[in-house]
Order: structure tokens, then C-alpha cells, then sequence
């Protein structure tokens, strides 16, 4: 037994160790990257190849579904270089496009803990949510904190794919809409 223990944290120490390395590999490659980063270079590629820059857009939207690094300076970025209609365009489908992979993580995850049996004994009454009411989704999504863990707990409470994705959709169509535009007329007075 105590072989087994110890033949176990020698390969956590091993994941943890690969782990770190993969985030200083990647923070140096930033570090690189950003030191070789011409912004002039970047504008003139954007407004010869808009089609690219879009579809560019919307896979880092769909990338940033999978951490917790918020999409609002990429929708800022979108919306001074291309013009607000497309930032919140690409804004909301990019993040309602994450919300859905969201979802579906959720709901594995609410199907291999079984969940559904789980609920009930969630702290604070927190079971007792109507989750699955569109003015509660509606309510939740207006939040900015948290938009991801909701869509993950979306899919673990299985909501209904129909209401949670005409939701989704508008609540990132009104903050996308509002930032795009807002953020561009905020820009010119910088």
C-alpha cells in the first residue's frame, strides 16, 4: 500500500511539474509574441482580409468559452478596427457558440455525478432555483460575473436546449450590441 501511494504522487508531482512548464512555455510565447507585435501590421491585415478576421474571431471567442478570460477587450478590439455592427455580430454568435460547448460540459458532468439526484442537497436551496425558467436565464445572464459557470450549471440542471439558446442568444446580442457601439463612441474620446 505504501508503494502505491508513493508510485502515485511521483506521477502527480510529474503532471504538476508538465503542467507548469506548459504555462511558462505558453508565457513566453506571449512575451515573444508581443514583443514582435506591430499594430499597424495587424490593422492593415485586418482591413485587407475582414472575411478571415471574422471567422479568426469567432474561434478565439469559442477559445475563451474554455477559460475564464473574459471576451470583452477582444469585442472592443473587433469594434474600433472593423465597426460595432460586426464586433457584436461576431460577439454574440462567438460566445453564444461557447456558451452551447459550455452547456454540454455541464451537462456530462451533471449526467456522470447524477446530478438530478444530487440537487436536492445543494447548500442555501441553491436546488430549488427554477433554472429552468427563461426569466430566471434571462436574469442570470444580465450578471456579467460568471456567464460560463452558469452555462455549465444550465447544462448539469438539464435546461431545455430550446429556451436556454434563444436566452443565451439575446442576452449576449443586447451586452455585445451595447459594448460594441458604446465602447467604439468611448474610444473616440480617448
Amino acid at each position: 500500500m505504501h508503494r502505491f501511494i508513493e508510485h502515485h504522487s511521483y506521477l502527480f508531482a510529474w503532471k504538476n511539474l508538465l503542467k507548469l512548464s506548459l504555462v511558462v512555455l505558453l508565457l513566453v510565447f506571449a512575451v515573444v509574441v508581443s514583443l514582435q507585435f506591430n499594430l499597424d501590421d495587424v490593422q492593415t491585415y485586418i482591413k485587407q482580409n475582414q472575411g478571415q478576421t471574422l471567422i479568426i474571431s469567432l474561434l478565439v471567442y469559442v477559445l475563451f468559452g474554455f477559460t475564464f478570460l473574459p471576451s470583452i477587450p477582444l469585442t472592443l478590439f473587433i469594434a474600433v478596427l472593423i465597426g460595432p455592427f460586426q464586433a457584436a455580430l461576431v460577439a454574440t454568435l462567438g460566445n453564444t457558440l461557447a456558451a452551447f460547448f459550455e452547456y454540454q460540459v455541464g451537462k456530462t458532468i451533471g449526467d456522470v455525478v447524477d446530478f438530478e439526484e444530487k440537487k436536492s442537497k445543494l447548500p442555501f436551496g441553491l436546488g430549488k432555483l427554477p433554472v429552468k425558467s427563461p426569466y430566471f436565464l434571462l436574469a442570470i445572464r444580465s450578471i456579467p460575473a460568471g456567464t460560463r459557470s452558469v452555462s455549465v450549471m444550465c447544462g448539469a440542471f438539464h435546461v431545455p436546449m430550446a429556451s436556454y439558446l434563444w436566452t443565451t442568444f439575446t442576452m449576449y446580442l443586447i451586452s455585445s450590441a451595447f459594448l460594441a457601439y458604446g465602447g467604439s463612441e468611448l474610444i473616440k474620446f480617448i
